[in-house]
């Protein structure tokens, strides 16, 4: 039976185990019920998880990117599919404040925190380029969802007077993201799109865009790390595939994954204010009038604070998949694109720019939401967006450049903003 000892805010809660058939479990330590809890899947108790609440979990905390994976495991001679593996590998440095180690290293952890190496901007842009080898992409694509074949390659850093590599147990501060391959200026999307709804006044995560030795990437602070001069702090985070027992094979609603009406559930069992349930509402709208088309499960968020307290994370991976065009294999556009539907329905409506009077009505009546401020706050929203939209590619023009990414997307965000307000008012 292997072992690794599970440690959350730098202390150690509980110890997931691996047997030799790959069944694994979590089986939690003796602790005060009023500290920050692991997951909202994963209450405290005396019996251990097993397999199909412990997965979704482990699994979550793993890269989704199927080279990025396998990478680590042709590093390590282990198994791109055993997420136990590859978490004794790289389980130091996970998303949150959640940390895995094995027995004999638990001294390691504890007593020395790693080194940070510093890296300049050639060695930056050689990763990039390692991860990102067809940086031109295109406007037609040739499937639908960027993370079928594998969610972003994407590597951390630490800013500390410079760039650095954390190693061991040090946290990293900042996420660099070159972008999907297949579309166009994506990592520049999704740099102008959360910079779009920061403007309206949503929570999202801060980013740049930048080069690094001519290479483009989108920079992203770490939401989940508090910076004190030169300390670093983890606050631990799940998404709410892990927060719902959901592996992140299933993260599309259309595949049993979370819909909003159960990311809605989920805060309100766990006892968030209103407001976040609210906070939440803003961002799915948000997704919806940019015709962002992966906003899932993993793609939402919630922090959860060394007091026990839950809440909304700030939103982050948001990007439009209006300025693409999915083409079949004969070249032509495809008339079921799954570029034109939202990840998750609004009163059982996915497609962008089919959301009517009835489907608000509907979601605002199944959610237990007033609709009148629903129905307000589409409005004010529709009204917002291009507005800050226009104000940022005046205030961005510098990472814009000459990308025609501005001229493909501000018109059909316009239009699907307009005609969002027009059915809001009528059904279809």
């Amino acid at each position: 039976m292997k072992e690794l000892v599970t440690f959350l805010y730098g202390q150690p809660v509980g110890i997931l185990q691996q047997d030799h058939s790959g069944n694994r479990k979590f089986q939690f330590v003796p602790q005060d019920s009023r500290q920050a809890r692991l997951s909202l899947a994963m209450p405290y108790r005396e019996t251990p998880y097993q397999r199909s609440i412990t997965d979704p979990f482990i699994e979550g905390l793993i890269p989704e990117g199927e080279a990025v994976r396998q990478s680590f495991a042709d590093d390590f001679g282990i198994s791109a599919k055993n997420p136990f593996a590859l978490l004794e590998h790289i389980g130091f440095e996970c998303a949150g404040a959640v940390q895995f180690v094995r027995p004999d290293e638990i001294d390691e952890l504890t007593r020395s925190a790693g080194e940070l190496v510093a890296c300049n901007d050639n060695e930056i842009g050689q990763r990039i380029r390692v991860l990102f080898s067809s940086p031109k992409g295109s406007w037609t694509v040739g499937r639908e969802r960027w993370s079928l074949a594998g969610a972003q390659s994407k590597f951390a850093l630490r800013w500390q007077d410079g760039w650095h590599e954390a190693t061991g147990s040090e946290p990293t501060t900042h996420i660099f993201k070159p972008g999907i391959q297949d579309f166009r200026d994506q990592a520049l999307n999704e740099h102008l799109c959360l910079k779009t709804l920061g403007r309206m006044g949503l929570q999202v995560a801060e980013t740049n865009f930048t080069q690094f030795d001519g290479q483009s990437t989108i920079v992203v602070k770490r939401y989940d790390r508090l910076i004190e001069g030169n300390n670093v702090y983890r606050v631990h985070q799940e998404d709410f595939c892990q927060a719902t027992s959901t592996l992140p094979t299933n993260k599309y609603e259309s595949n049993r994954g979370p819909s909003a009406l159960k990311i809605i559930k989920t805060l309100r069992e766990a006892r968030a204010p209103e407001t976040e349930v609210q906070k939440f509402i803003e961002g799915l709208i948000g997704n919806y009038l940019l015709g962002a088309p992966d906003a899932h499960g993993k793609n939402y968020s919630i922090l959860h604070l060394p007091d026990g307290r839950v809440q909304l994370a700030p939103f982050y991976d948001i990007a439009s998949g209006l300025p693409y065009e999915h083409v079949s294999n004969d070249g032509f556009p495809k008339k079921n694109d799954g570029l034109r539907k939202a990840a998750m329905s609004i009163g059982g409506e996915r497609q962008f720019g089919r959301v009517s009077s009835k489907h608000w009505s509907r979601f605002a009546r199944e959610a237990k939401i007033d609709e009148e401020w629903l129905r307000m706050t589409v409005s004010a929203m529709t009204y917002a967006l291009p507005i800050a939209m226009a104000e940022v590619f005046e205030n961005e023009s510098e990472a814009i450049g000459n990308s025609e990414l501005p001229s493909k997307l501000y018109p059909k965000v316009e239009h699907l903003c307009a005609t969002t307000q027009t059915l809001l008012e009528h059904d279809v």
